[in-house]
């Protein structure tokens, strides 16, 4: 067999674990980079401290459709650093309206 074959074989077999797993209907675990994702940026919201630390212990057991929530619950409370930012996200809650 040529190395190109072996190569899509290979990339299938990935592919048709993915698969196995989304059919089999168990939840699959979120990847380390998203947990790490989610650890860095978490301390940069205003959800409360309680909150957070609720959040990072439990890390460990995390569905990856459990941690897609939590990043869109980051990215609504996220403290921007920008002023440029500050100011775009004040003017979308409203601050400057009449």
């Amino acid at each position: 067999m040529s190395r190109e074959c072996l190569a899509k074989m290979k990339l299938l077999t990935k592919y048709d674990e993915w698969l196995e797993e989304v059919l089999d209907g168990k939840p699959l675990e979120a990847e380390m980079w998203k947990l790490g994702y989610i650890e860095n940026l978490l301390h940069r919201t205003t959800i409360p401290t309680s909150e957070q630390s609720d959040i990072l212990e439990s890390l460990n057991g995390l569905t990856d459709i459990d941690a897609d929530e939590i990043l869109k619950k980051i990215k609504e409370n996220e403290v921007k650093s920008d002023p440029k930012d500050q100011y775009e996200q004040m003017r979308r809650n409203g601050m400057f309206s009449s």
